[in-house]
């Protein structure tokens, strides 16, 4: 029996496996980056993958704007359109769907 088949996967415990198709280049510079960090090349494609799908989803939640587009922003914050008002209006006199309490 191998040696983990009666350890319980903690959090930290890698147990799923993703296989991709690279190139040759693509596995030569991905090798030779992983040598220089001092990594297998396993833990540097997941290192990197995890780096990159943190910054995907950090985009998503965090939005840059410059000076102009920021003033435009906040006016519109300030002084909604009738539009707007009127649809929340209609959102706020809507019942909830959660709970009363």
């Amino acid at each position: 029996m191998p040696y983990n088949a009666c350890m319980e996967p903690s959090a930290t415990t890698k147990i799923r496996r993703i296989e991709i198709r690279i190139t040759e280049e693509e596995r030569s510079l991905e090798q030779a980056a992983a040598t220089v960090a001092g990594e297998s090349l396993s833990e540097f494609v997941r290192r990197a993958a995890r780096r990159e799908a943190e910054r995907t989803l950090s985009e998503r939640e965090r939005y840059a704007l410059d000076d102009e587009a920021a003033q435009r922003f906040l006016a519109a914050l300030e002084r909604p359109s009738a539009e707007a008002e009127r649809g929340l209006r209609r959102l706020i006199e809507k019942p909830s769907v959660l709970p009363q309490t």
